[in-house]
C-alpha cells in the first residue's frame, strides 16, 4: 500500500510531527510505502520519502500540496489536522479544504484525516470545519470515545464515518532514571517535573505557586524541573513565560527550582522526562497529551487534572493520581504523596509501561490504522 501522509515532521518542534514519526515507523514496519508531504521546516537534509512544501507565506500553499500528492500517486492520502498547522493569518485553516474538495471530486483515493483538536464541547469554528471536511472525506479519526460521542451534538448530525484510534506509545528505555538524573545533575534528588510548551491552561504556575508548601512537608530532598519554551507565535506565550520567571525569581525555594528553557529535540526530551519521579499534568484545558503518552512510554508516574483529554487515559491505566484542575490543596497533597512513597511509584510505573504494552504500543495502532485503510480500499 502507497499512503501519502500529511503531516508536520521531525526536526520541526511539534508534538504532531513526533506523533506521525513514531506511527509512520510502525507503519512501514508493517511492509507499506508512506511518502511524507509536510512543512518546510521539516525533513532533514536528503531524507528519503519526505516532501517539505508547505510554505503558509506562499498564497498557493494548497495548490503545491494538491499536485504534490498528485505526483506521488497514492493508493490512499491521511492527513494529520490541527488548526494551527495549516493556518495562514485568520482564514481557520479553510485552505487545506481546498485541496481535499479536489482530490474527493476527482474521486482519485480514499482521503482520512485525523482529528487532534478535538473536544466534548466545540466552538463554532471546529463544528463547522469538522461538519465540512467530514461531509467530503472517506473516514475522520479521534483519539477518545468521548469525542465521537459529543459529535452529534456539536455538528447537529450523526457522522458515520467516525473511527477512534487512541493515540500510541513505545516502551522507551533510552536512560535509566538515575543516569538522567546524573546527566542534568539531579543526583540523589527526588523529582517533580512539567515540560513542553508554556501555556496558562498546564498550570506552570499553579505549581510553583504551590512548591514551598511542598518541600516543607517532604522528608527527602527534592528539586522541581519545568522545562520548556514558548510556542513559536502564540499570542500569549511571551507574557506567561514573563510570569512563570518572576514567580520562580520571587519563590522562597526557587533554588529547589531548575527551569530549562529549551525547544527539545526527541532525545533531550526522554532525557528529561526519564529524570522525573513523578511528571505534572495539572491542565485546565486540553483535547489529549502527548506528554502524558510519553510519561506512560518511560514508565514515569503520572498526576493528572481529571478533565476530558486526560481523565480516560488515567483510568485505563491507572499510572498514576487524578486531581482537581482548580484544587491546589489536593493537587499539593497528591505531590507530596508520589514523591514520599517509593513502593506507590513504582507500582505506577509498572502498570504505566503494562499499559502501553499490551494497549496502546505503536505496533497495535498502527495495525488498527491498516484495517482501516483496507477497509477503505474495498469500498472506495
Amino acid at each position: 500500500m502507497r499512503i501519502a501522509w500529511i503531516s508536520s515532521w521531525p526536526p520541526s518542534a511539534c508534538g504532531i510531527a513526533t506523533y506521525s514519526r513514531e506511527l509512520v515507523e510502525e507503519i512501514r514496519k508493517l511492509g507499506h510505502e508512506v511518502i511524507v508531504v509536510c512543512h518546510t521546516d521539516g525533513g532533514e537534509r536528503g531524507e528519503k520519502d519526505v516532501y517539505p512544501v508547505i510554505q503558509l507565506n506562499d498564497p498557493g500553499w494548497c495548490d503545491t500540496l494538491y499536485r504534490t500528492v498528485i505526483k506521488i500517486n497514492p493508493d490512499l492520502v491521511h492527513i494529520q489536522h490541527e488548526y494551527g498547522l495549516y493556518r495562514r493569518e485568520n482564514d481557520y485553516s479553510i485552505g487545506l479544504i481546498s485541496p481535499v474538495y479536489r482530490w474527493n471530486v476527482e474521486k482519485r483515493f480514499p482521503l482520512v484525516i485525523t482529528y487532534h483538536s478535538v473536544y466534548s464541547r466545540l466552538d463554532r469554528q471546529r463544528a463547522l470545519y469538522m461538519s465540512l471536511t467530514l461531509r467530503i472525506i472517506q473516514a475522520g479519526i479521534v483519539h477518545e470515545e468521548y469525542q465521537k460521542i459529543n459529535l452529534p451534538y456539536n455538528l447537529g448530525w450523526v457522522p458515520e464515518n467516525v473511527w477512534v484510534i487512541p493515540h500510541g506509545a513505545k516502551i522507551l528505555d533510552s536512560y535509566s532514571k538515575e543516569e538522567a538524573k546524573e546527566k542534568l545533575g539531579l543526583d540523589g534528588k527526588k523529582v517533580v517535573g512539567m515540560i513542553g510548551w508554556f501555556a496558562p491552561t498546564k498550570g506552570y504556575h499553579r505549581v510553583i505557586d504551590l512548591w514551598e508548601e511542598v518541600v516543607k512537608n517532604l522528608s527527602s530532598d527534592a528539586v522541581l524541573v519545568l522545562a520548556g519554551e514558548t510556542r513559536p507565535k502564540s499570542d500569549y506565550g511571551e507574557e506567561y513565560k514573563r510570569k512563570l520567571l518572576n514567580l520562580i525569581s520571587t519563590s522562597r525555594e526557587k533554588e529547589k527550582i531548575k527551569l530549562i528553557l529549551k525547544v527539545f529535540d526527541f532525545d533531550e526530551y526522554n532525557l528529561i522526562l526519564s529524570s522525573f519521579d513523578v511528571v505534572i499534568l495539572p491542565y485546565t484545558f486540553a483535547s489529549q497529551s502527548g506528554c502524558l503518552a510519553h510519561a506512560l512510554s518511560l514508565g514515569v508516574p503520572i498526576i493528572a487534572s481529571g478533565i476530558e483529554g486526560l481523565k480516560e487515559e488515567m483510568e485505563k491505566s491507572k499510572a498514576g493520581i487524578i486531581v482537581s484542575p482548580e484544587d491546589n490543596t489536593e493537587l499539593k497533597r497528591a505531590i507530596i504523596t508520589m514523591l514520599e512513597d517509593n513502593n506507590l511509584r513504582n507500582e505506577y510505573s509498572k502498570r504505566a509501561k503494562e499499559y502501553v504494552r499490551c494497549k496502546i504500543s505503536w505496533q497495535k495502532i498502527a495495525g488498527e490504522h491498516i484495517k482501516l485503510y483496507r477497509q477503505l480500499l474495498e469500498n472506495f
